[in-house]
């Protein structure tokens, strides 16, 4: 019986008596088990058990890469391979000091010359840092974009976090546009603080999931796909004034007595399930009702003869439209050829016009003003230039310092919750304000729990589980900040504590300090204080200023030099 003892697993591994298969704990890959640890569970290919524990590539000359075993717990989830721009959530290779990383068909090849250009980009549509990559051959889900599937190899941005991803090709997608099934008003892509399952589509009733259009003025939503959709919507002789939009769910909830169907006044649902909806007028029409052709030839579109019936919902492959060249979805009624593959939309075969393709980047336009904004900061100044704004759920915040007489009989902050004693700012069109500090977290700034990156102003928890604050560990309910490269998150209250106890003017704070304080239970920082400002040290009683450091806990100043005294007497004690 062989042993090994390899650097991937702790226990040594033996050869099982009889060949079999099984999943590979390292490649995670269907093959005969070369060695096993059952105590553990853990088996390898034989593949795997010949693994280098270090790798070096040109590419990455100055350090060594590392083996690191996958692990189902570890965060980020994914990484981005630097030779091929996979993502991927099995082993690795990996430099810790470039973050440089290697997936493993990469890191065993002899030579990368050249590395992926893993560009990286804070976008308005997710809350993460976006990596540019391959989605890999685990590929699932949609662009939040475009809402068409991701395949394998197409160049997208992917979340390490979410495994979510954006084709690289929609990052020029307009970002404002006029459309017609809202005429009133352009409709803007919604932010990743706004979009997540929160609404529903106005057109299609599903909910939404990724970043759709919307007018917060009127609160209208809308899928990426069915503002395609509704470039083709239905031209019909029973209501002539608006193009008629299919629905093929929700009829249930639909149908009743303030809205019947408008041919035959009934309020039950069709045998079908399905109906046409015009958005502008709320207006139901039953499918049967409006007497669709089960069967039709037309040669401008198709050569063989075309037969109205239901797109199979147990078909998992993806299906266009032969006239439009847009995806036709499930469950929808369709026309289609039974002597071949082709599929066409009910709207698109029966326009009386010669079908052409239609195509997005075409045809939205918001006139000369359209916004091609690559990230939430870039979207926000050119809207609104340098103006303090919060940026909230139905409604972007636009402040203004106010006079403390100014504030009614409202005392306290909207973002902090505590008490305004002086220099309040106030919504320019609502009642909402805040303290003069609070405001200032709108723009994304570093602070002094996360110094590493930036932290962003976040009115609820964008996660559907609930998030706990990284300083009092109890969960995120209202305005928090969090950053969006390493998930780091805190309650408003948690991080402005010390604001009150130190003032705004005097102080200044520097960075962290490697101690704790007297009472041993808190990490301090590093505060800068002038010679106008009152205040003594704890330890010695004697006026502080120039450096200092404070524990913002137990609201306390010391003097460096005592409280380097102070920790020398414990460790004499002990």
């Amino acid at each position: 019986m062989g042993k090994l003892e390899h650097f991937s697993h702790s226990c040594p591994l033996t050869s099982p008596e009889i060949v079999a298969y099984g999943i590979c704990n390292i490649c995670f890959k269907d093959k005969p088990i070369e060695f096993a640890c059952k105590p553990c569970n853990f088996d390898i290919c034989k593949a795997c058990s010949n693994l280098p524990h270090k790798v070096s590539h040109n590419f990455h000359s100055e350090h060594s890469l590392e083996f690191c075993l996958f692990q189902y717990d570890r965060k980020p989830g994914f990484i981005v391979c630097s030779g091929c721009g996979n993502m991927s959530s099995c082993s690795f290779y990996e430099c810790k000091e470039c973050e440089i990383y290697l997936e493993l068909g990469c890191a065993l090849l002899k030579n990368i010359l050249r590395a992926w250009d893993v560009r990286e980009m804070l976008h308005y549509s997710h809350e993460h840092l976006l990596r540019r990559c391959r989605p890999g051959l685990d590929a699932r889900g949609s662009c939040l974009l475009c809402e068409l599937p991701i395949t394998p190899s197409s160049i997208c941005y992917g979340c390490v976090y979410c495994y979510s991803f954006l084709h690289e090709r929609c990052l020029d997608l307009p970002t404002e546009i006029h459309h017609p099934v809202h005429p009133k008003h352009s409709l803007s892509r919604l932010d990743y603080i706004r979009s997540g399952g929160r609404t529903s589509c106005a057109a299609c009733r599903d909910k939404v999931e990724s970043v759709p259009f919307g007018c917060l003025e009127c609160n209208f939503y809308i899928h990426m796909r069915c503002v395609d959709s509704l470039l083709r919507g239905l031209k019909h002789e029973s209501h002539e004034a608006h193009r008629l939009f299919y629905v093929a769910s929700n009829a249930k909830e639909d149908f009743g007595r303030k809205s019947p169907c408008q041919i035959c006044m009934e309020t039950t649902v069709s045998s079908l399930g399905s109906y046409y909806h015009c958005i502008e007028c709320d207006f139901h029409f039953h499918f049967e009702c409006l007497r669709i052709p089960e069967s039709m030839f037309k040669r401008s579109c198709h050569v063989h003869p075309l037969v109205c019936k239901k797109f199979s919902e147990e078909d998992d492959s993806l299906e266009y439209c032969g006239v439009c060249e847009t995806m036709v979805h499930a469950g929808h009624q369709v026309y289609s050829c039974e002597e071949c593959d082709f599929i066409g939309h009910i709207e698109c075969i029966l326009r009386e016009e010669e079908p052409s393709p239609l195509y997005l980047k075409d045809l939205y336009s918001c006139g000369e003003d359209v916004t091609r904004a690559t990230n939430q900061e870039d979207y926000e100044t050119n809207k609104l230039g340098n103006k303090l704004m919060i940026n909230d759920i139905d409604h972007n915040h636009v402040m203004t310092s106010i006079e403390i007489c100014e504030l009614d009989d409202k005392e306290h902050c909207d973002i902090c919750e505590r008490e305004i004693l002086g220099n309040p700012w106030k919504c320019e069109t609502c009642s909402f304000v805040t303290h003069n500090f609070c405001v200032e977290l709108g723009k994304p700034s570093r602070h002094r729990c996360h110094w590493k990156h930036l932290l962003t102003l976040l009115p609820k928890p964008l996660a559907t589980d609930m998030m706990s604050c990284k300083s009092c560990r109890e969960d995120i309910k209202g305005f928090n900040l969090f950053c969006r490269i390493c998930d780091f998150i805190i309650h408003v209250s948690c991080a402005m504590k010390g604001k009150r106890f130190l003032g705004m003017l005097g102080p200044k704070v520097v960075g962290t300090w490697r101690g704790r304080c007297v009472k041993g239970k808190h990490r301090m920082v590093q505060v800068m204080f002038s010679r106008s400002y009152q205040i003594v040290c704890v330890i010695c009683n004697e006026r502080v200023f120039g450096k200092a450091v404070s524990c913002l806990e137990c609201e306390t100043v010391y003097h460096l030099l005592c409280i380097d005294q102070h920790r020398s007497k414990e460790m004499i004690v002990d």
